[in-house]
């Protein structure tokens, strides 16, 4: 007999066909399921449009901002920056001292270092502007470096050379291999550097 709605003696007799519908249509194949992985490649954990703060002795020294951060905590452990990063070195005040940006870099806990690539930009607290293609940054040595080619412009002077190794807030700086022409004045810190004061 067909289910009638509003009549009881039907709709009772339409339940146990009902039950053995939803058992039928929920079935699970769980060889399939069982073959359902995630690769080992895979982050642990994907972040989209986050900042960090990095602390030491519970103050925020660094900020870090990037478009998307992939976590790994299997070995070996490593966070991988893309979709454009920027990280801001604070002074005491919290007030940013330098910035330093890119499209891509890695962090590496277990060795104290990030590396950046790809359209590498770092400007410090004078305006002094940095662009290469990859830097390192050894977080325990306060001191970033690199072996590409760089171009520093400190005003209306530019300057290139091969290699660089900086203050990690590119306060001070040492270029390697120098090519270009530039003026120094007396009260420069360049200037200070090559009479030895």
């Amino acid at each position: 007999m067909p289910c009638v709605p509003g009549i009881l003696d039907n709709s009772l007799r339409c339940i146990p066909a009902l039950v053995a519908g939803m058992f039928v249509s929920c079935t699970n194949d769980l060889d399939k399921v069982a073959s359902v992985e995630i690769a080992v490649s895979s982050p642990d954990r994907v972040t989209l449009n986050a900042e960090y703060g990095f602390l030491d002795s519970g103050i925020v020294r660094n900020r870090l901002q990037s478009g998307r951060i992939e976590d790994w905590t299997m070995e070996p452990r490593r966070t991988e920056l893309s979709e454009g990063l920027e990280l801001d070195f604070l002074g005491s005040d919290g007030q940013r001292n330098s910035v330093l940006t890119a499209r891509r870099g890695v962090i590496l806990p277990e060795e104290h270092r990030m590396e950046v690539y790809e359209d590498v930009v770092f400007i410090n607290s004078r305006g002094e502007r940095l662009e290469t293609e990859q830097l390192t940054w050894l977080q325990d040595s306060a001191r970033v470096y690199t072996e590409k080619a760089v171009r520093i412009q400190r005003g209306s002077d530019i300057i290139h050379g091969q290699g660089l190794d900086a203050s990690e807030d590119f306060d001070r700086y040492t270029i390697r291999k120098v090519t270009g022409m530039l003026s120094v004045a007396t009260d420069d810190t360049l200037a200070a550097d090559e009479q030895g004061r």
